[in-house]
């Protein structure tokens, strides 16, 4: 189940430092290798509470393996790719079949492992997403940098395919079924007024800014409301005539589920926020290769994976104490950067880099990973799916809201990339770290309000 969690956050951030390389092998267009991102992180986002459902209904262990096969097959197609077209297509089976396969991680840690063992277990979960961010990145920049065999970016995606083999045969040998049969089938008009809600927030949020913010934009980002509200009516009315509803709303009703997926909303725009902006500030403004801003992030993957090991246990013995911490140690971790930013100038280094980012990773997890735990503990079995799906969507849709967030604030700042100059790249990041500290404290809020 880890290696899923892996391979689907590892797809989001990885593809990222290949981009270039992959534009000059393919001839695309700035705007068409845009879609080879958002070919998996639009399906991904708009088919997870699905997903998340369709295991509760068929069996969590069938369409986990059923999704890893998918996705597999996706990456061995993106690695083969010949053309912009056929990649993209490779990456929309990936976000498919990654929607089906995600949610069904904590689904299970919910349902099959004791309660006594689910803390750490939830712990590695968290620690897996958070080293998953950076991995890919790292991984993808040192294999896209080294080019063995002359691959070059089909590494970012064939990398994926022993770690999705693993999953498979992990799933069919030793995951047992479970489900919440019923009787009832899935919600298919719920389905379709989710994909419409989620494509009308979603796709001008990924490409408004690249598109100057048409108006079309905006009328889709205002129709979002009514069509999300139209959705909870659909929700409603099916919950009163007994039918399973996509979405099971009384999650909604408790105060800790919702202040819980509000944070994790933050936290995914904070770190796939700023990672978005740091590494086209890296390589843009400072002239890092793929290699060199791989090194540079390991501080943030190990300040990670060794805070999600800790977080769990810390936050047993000290409660909402640790979230403090952790807060002010995101901040803390910020402000190194912004001291950094603004005075190494043209001598910017790793090793410079390196506390601020670690500490930073430590903040973010000591808030991340307990605030995954309770938000997700008494959660009854029936919906264990539905909560999952819901709890991904809004961690995913937390992330696009990041990336078009802080786009916007780094691009505003930095002006056209062509003419733009070391110390507008200096400005532009230091305006998008001070962004971020502000929604590091719209986290704490969130949290503190359990």
């Amino acid at each position: 189940m880890l290696l899923a969690t892996f391979m689907n956050q590892f797809d989001v951030t990885g593809v990222n430092v290949a981009l270039a390389a992959l534009k000059e092998d393919l001839d695309a267009g700035a705007a068409t290798a845009q879609w080879v991102l958002a070919g998996y992180t639009l399906p991904f986002a708009l088919l997870l509470v699905t997903g998340g459902r369709l295991g509760d209904l068929l069996g969590r262990r069938r369409v986990f393996v059923a999704g890893a096969v998918g996705f597999t097959a996706g990456a061995v197609l993106a690695g083969a790719a010949v053309s912009v077209p056929m990649l993209v297509a490779a990456r929309v089976l990936q976000g498919v079949c990654a929607a089906m396969m995600g949610p069904q991680v904590l689904a299970v840690l919910q349902t099959a492992v004791p309660p006594a063992r689910r803390g750490p277990a939830m712990g590695l979960y968290a620690g897996v997403i958070g080293l998953a961010s950076v991995a890919g990145p790292v991984v993808c920049g040192v294999l896209v940098g080294a080019d063995p065999f002359g691959w070059g970016w089909r590494w970012a995606f064939l990398v994926n395919v022993p770690v999705g083999l693993a999953a498979v045969a992990g799933g069919l040998l030793y995951l047992g079924e479970s489900s919440a049969p019923d009787g009832r089938r899935l919600d298919l008009a719920g389905v379709g007024l989710a994909a419409v809600a989620l494509v009308l927030l979603l796709f001008p949020l990924t490409y408004g800014r690249e598109l100057g913010w048409p108006w079309w934009a905006w009328s889709a980002l205002a129709a979002s409301g009514p069509a999300l509200a139209v959705l909870v009516l659909h929700q409603r009315r099916r919950e009163r005539g007994g039918g399973l509803p996509l979405i099971a709303l009384s999650l909604f009703r408790g105060r800790v589920f919702t202040a819980g997926v509000l944070a994790t909303f933050n936290l995914a725009a904070l770190m796939t926020g700023f990672f978005f902006v740091f590494v086209t500030y890296l390589q843009g403004g400072h002239g890092f290769g793929p290699s060199h801003v791989g090194r540079s992030l390991l501080p943030w993957a190990l300040g990670t994976t060794a805070a999600s090991f800790l977080a769990i246990s810390l936050a047993r013995r000290h409660g909402r104490r640790v979230l403090v911490g952790g807060g002010l140690l995101a901040l803390a971790g910020l402000a190194a950067l912004l001291v950094t930013f603004t005075a190494a100038g043209d001598g910017l280094s790793a090793p410079l880099l390196a506390p601020g980012l670690a500490v930073f990773g430590v903040g973010v997890t000591l808030i991340a990973t307990p605030v995954l735990n309770v938000t997700l503990s008494g959660i009854p079995r029936r919906d264990a799916g539905s909560a999952s799906g819901v709890f991904s969507t809004f961690r995913q849709t937390g992330a696009v809201f990041g990336v078009a967030l802080t786009g916007g604030v780094f691009h505003g700042v930095l002006g056209t990339e062509a003419s733009a100059r070391a110390a507008d790249y200096e400005r532009a990041m230091a305006a998008t770290t001070l962004v971020m500290a502000a929604v590091v404290l719209a986290t704490l809020a969130c949290s503190a309000s359990r």
